[in-house]
């Protein structure tokens, strides 16, 4: 995914670091969403600021061709953990929270060090996140049914954005769903469909990317078995670096 598309980590993410974050969030009154979202402009103000010191050009473009890596993912995740804990021990000046800080501030930093010295993936032509699809109906031979759908760009190139949040569908009784994507980037020269009646078991629909401005109608022989949802963009090219000083 690209670090615009949206928060690089969830809260079930966050569990994998920190069993008890969900706990200590709800003692504490403090919304993890919003912790997740506050991380990702931190660690987006850092990245652009990492590029910016490369490139003044990179000043107009932002972060918006910033592939999230798995290095960067780990930072994200580290560096909500100590928003979280900071926030925390400032709320109660309680000495656990206080320690639990201090350790996520430190495997913060590491994971930065690392994100800069391994290397900020960029792609040349960006796809954004896909958002919701519209979706029809055209006469068919099935039952009522609930559809579960994400959508995603595809570049003439081939590549793949990230898929959009998952959307679901009531289809009545003697129709077939169709399915249209909106507000399609430059980049994009059409999109691919994932559905299923499951919304953790979606598989792509769509042999081909289905041509921007036109629906892709599921065929009267109804779901097949596909790859699912992939992450989006791989980077290509990295800008690497060190010895780059911390913001604040």
């Amino acid at each position: 995914m690209l670090l615009t598309d949206g928060s690089p980590n969830t809260t079930e993410d966050l569990r994998a670091y920190e069993s008890a974050i969900l706990s200590v969030a709800n003692g504490e009154a403090i919304d993890l969403d919003v912790k997740l979202a506050l991380a990702t402009e931190e660690v987006s103000q850092e990245v652009l600021d990492f590029l910016v010191g490369r490139f003044d050009s990179r000043r107009t473009v932002g972060v918006t061709d910033v592939v999230v890596t798995r290095q960067m993912k780990r930072w994200h995740a580290l560096h909500t953990l100590e928003v979280v804990y900071r926030d925390a021990f400032h709320n109660q000046l309680n000495d656990r929270y206080k320690e639990k800080f201090a350790e996520y501030q430190r495997l913060s930093e590491r994971a930065r060090a690392q994100t800069f010295q391994f290397g900020v993936g960029l792609v040349g032509r960006p796809l954004p996140v896909a958002e919701a699809p519209e979706f029809g109906f055209t006469a068919g031979p099935f039952e009522a049914r609930t559809y579960f759908v994400r959508v995603a760009w595809v570049s003439a190139a081939g590549q793949e954005g990230f898929a959009s949040a998952v959307t679901s569908y009531d289809a009545p009784a003697g129709t077939v769903p169709v399915v249209s994507s909106v507000n399609p980037p430059t980049a994009a020269s059409g999109f691919h469909v994932y559905m299923g009646l499951m919304p953790e078991a979606l598989t792509r629909q769509t042999s081909a990317a289905v041509p921007v401005g036109q629906s892709f109608t599921l065929p009267v022989g109804g779901l097949i078995e596909g790859v699912t949802p992939g992450e989006g963009q791989s980077p290509d090219q990295f800008v690497a670096g060190s010895n780059v000083t911390r913001r604040g």
